[in-house]
């Protein structure tokens, strides 16, 4: 049976990772199905069960085990999704909850560690379609970031992209860290980097998108960048 299975590492004591999860549930969840943790089980010392609440057309819930690990210099946090069914409805339903667990978990890590939300800022935008993706690039943050912001980086990798960001103002930012573009089409973009033992690790937003435009230019993005940085 399918399981989705996430492991990040958040550079905060184990304590103030477990209490987020719970007082910043509003940025975990921005990009999952759900408000706030269903009812479930925690246990001592840093362990979480809880039935997932997925409804029609799909029916069953599912289940999230968190478990948090206390590594001295950070926390090790583990999500395992069980429960999954099989078929075209499922395997698009278990794409988007690790798209939103990956989100969910860059955006509790980046305001934890360099105290930034990275939440669409316009309430309008909000309440319009979103994009989610994540991938793992090989290279350090620094060349990532600047790859992403330099707009004469830019372009010199992202030219077979069509769109990558034309137009886009650069409105926030932490170095090798978090980037937010402004669209000239009123949307925005957000991107969040992570250090991984293996590169860097980006988590990408786009609020405000129109069609299918968006899931085929991203991951040929992400493709473009990641030849660029070899």
């Amino acid at each position: 049976m399918p399981a989705i299975l996430v492991q990040t590492f958040i550079a905060a004591p184990v304590q103030a990772v477990w209490d987020a999860l719970d007082a910043r549930a509003d940025l975990l969840f921005d990009a999952l199905p759900a408000d706030g943790w269903p009812d479930g089980e925690a246990q001592p010392p840093f362990q979480r069960t809880a039935a997932w609440p997925f409804t029609a057309p799909l029916g069953s819930a599912t289940e999230v085990e968190l478990v948090l690990h206390d590594l001295g210099e950070g926390t090790r946090l583990d999500i395992r999704h069980t429960g999954w069914g099989e078929g075209g409805a499922w395997e698009a339903a278990i794409q988007g909850h690790f798209a939103g667990w990956l989100q969910g978990l860059a955006a509790l890590g980046l305001v934890l560690e360099a105290g930034v939300d990275a939440r669409v800022r316009e309430a309008s935008l909000s309440a319009l379609e979103r994009y989610f993706i994540s991938g793992e690039l090989p290279a350090t943050s620094a060349p990532v970031f600047r790859a992403l912001t330099d707009p004469l980086v830019r372009a010199r990798w992202a030219g077979a992209v069509a769109g990558l960001l034309d137009g886009a103002v650069l409105t926030e930012s932490v170095d090798n860290r978090f980037a937010r573009w402004r669209l000239t089409s009123g949307g925005e973009i957000t991107a969040i980097l992570r250090v991984t033992p293996r590169g860097t690790h980006v988590a990408l937003a786009e609020h405000g998108v129109a069609g299918r435009d968006a899931s085929q230019r991203w991951p040929a993005m992400f493709e473009a960048l990641a030849r660029f940085l070899v």
